[in-house]
């Protein structure tokens, strides 16, 4: 008992400890640079503390210890790769993050070999500490001012951005609520969502160069009902108050899946902004408040209430 309650006080002052470090970096890079400051404090949010938080999902905390010098140096350094402009040095402070996240995907796809029959809420699990790879390969591209098949420098940081949250925390609850209550709903969610992240990202590439633009409004609707499906099912777990949870950890579920829902609303409109331009928030409109509700709103709140339920 005592060495469970050491354990959650432990959390919490590294939770504590991670805001506090990204509020820190944030003043720092916004007294060093010009950039689209809010894009990059939400999205180092994801390896600062999110990850941190959700590995031990996949790890548990023994397994977790043995990660946390080599995580902690990758992520600060490239915090401080965002104090100086892009450079080669820049970049080089950003590898290490990448190394750390593509063993990460290697170890799961090792496990694929133990245990070949996979549910879709395993495979949306295992795939949300597969895709951050892809987000810290797109972020070295943006620390090197890389501009690869010439998309713009912010749709380059903006493309990591996704791949850390999106890409991370929506496939992770979706694969925990598919293993806590399975069912036609929750396998729908798991399903969606694997389909929706890579067709996303096809059609902003067919966006970009002009063919087949219905790829886009396509993938961001499929994407759109799995997350539907994960705010819903977030909601439901925060409002059975016979469910045996405490009243914080059921207001965070209440919090995470409204701030989903209204995140993908938002989503929505800009998906469809060739369509129905009058839907659509602009982009600055959209990193500030979708990025806020998917980082703040979704991505901590929920996973500090699937924290609370597993303690529970």
């Amino acid at each position: 008992m005592n060495e469970s309650r050491n354990a959650e006080k432990w959390f919490g002052v590294e939770v504590l400890g991670g805001l506090l470090f990204w509020a820190f970096m944030t003043w720092l890079w916004d007294t060093r640079f010009q950039i689209s400051l809010w894009v990059v404090a939400l999205l180092m949010l994801s390896p600062l503390l999110l990850t941190r938080i959700g590995e031990r999902f996949r790890l548990g905390n023994t397994g977790w210890s043995k990660m946390v010098a080599p995580h902690t140096i990758a992520v600060t350094l490239l915090a401080i790769s965002f104090i100086n402009q892009p450079s080669m040095v820049s970049a080089a402070y950003a590898v290490p993050w990448l190394l750390i996240r593509l063993a990460v995907a290697f170890d799961v796809m090792l496990t694929w070999r133990q245990l070949p029959a996979k549910t879709p809420g395993q495979l949306c699990f295992d795939f949300a500490f597969i895709f951050p790879a892809i987000g810290a390969a797109w972020l070295v591209a943006n620390r090197a001012n890389w501009t690869p098949w010439n998309f713009d420098p912010l749709i380059v940081l903006l493309t990591a951005a996704h791949f850390h949250h999106a890409g991370f925390t929506l496939p992770l609850m979706a694969g925990l609520n598919a293993k806590a209550a399975p069912g036609c709903w929750t396998r729908f969610s798991c399903v969606t969502i694997l389909l929706g992240v890579p067709l996303v990202v096809a059609g902003i590439t067919c966006t970009h160069f002009w063919v087949l633009r219905f790829v886009e409004p396509f993938g961001v609707t499929i994407l759109v009902l799995g997350a539907l499906g994960v705010a819903v099912s977030q909601i439901l777990r925060g409002v059975q108050i016979r469910s045996g949870l405490g009243f914080w950890t059921r207001t965070a579920f209440i919090v995470s899946g409204g701030s989903l829902f209204s995140a993908m609303i938002l989503a929505m409109g800009f998906g469809l902004r060739h369509m129905v331009p009058n839907w659509a928030l602009t982009m600055p409109q959209m990193w500030m408040i979708h990025g806020a509700l998917n980082a703040f709103g979704f991505g901590l709140c929920g996973l500090l209430a699937w924290r609370g339920r597993e303690e529970t």
